[in-house]
């Protein structure tokens, strides 16, 4: 069983991509026509992503994240599964499936730690 204190930098550096990458989805959501109750939502969460995104890029430690701002991590790497499912199409080649399997493997192992 793993612990937060054996978070590597590469799996910060994971951590980072994934929020990045759902932050970068957000901001192509809310170029298209939203209600503003959806506008206000993605708002709301891009800005939670974006501060701990900031924090990691600062510290470089998981531990300067509050136990909301790992749930926002967790969140993160959740949203960013859910992006390599839905860009998997049949064009890929066999090395970009597998980067893509490695990536999504990497965040899932990550949102197992911080559910702990």
């Amino acid at each position: 069983m793993k612990s937060l204190a054996s978070i590597t930098d590469k799996e910060l550096e994971i951590i980072k991509m994934a929020l990045n990458d759902s932050i970068s989805d957000m901001d192509t959501e809310l170029k298209q026509e939203l209600s503003p109750e959806k506008k206000n939502e993605l708002t709301n969460f891009k800005a939670r992503y974006t501060r701990v995104f900031d924090k990691l890029k600062q510290s470089g430690s998981i531990y300067a994240l509050t136990e909301t701002d790992l749930d926002v991590a967790a969140g993160g790497l959740n949203d960013a599964m859910e992006l390599i499912e839905e860009n998997m199409t049949d064009d890929l080649s066999e090395e970009d499936v597998e980067e893509f399997l490695v990536y999504k493997n990497d965040c899932q192992r990550l949102v197992d730690i911080l559910s702990l």
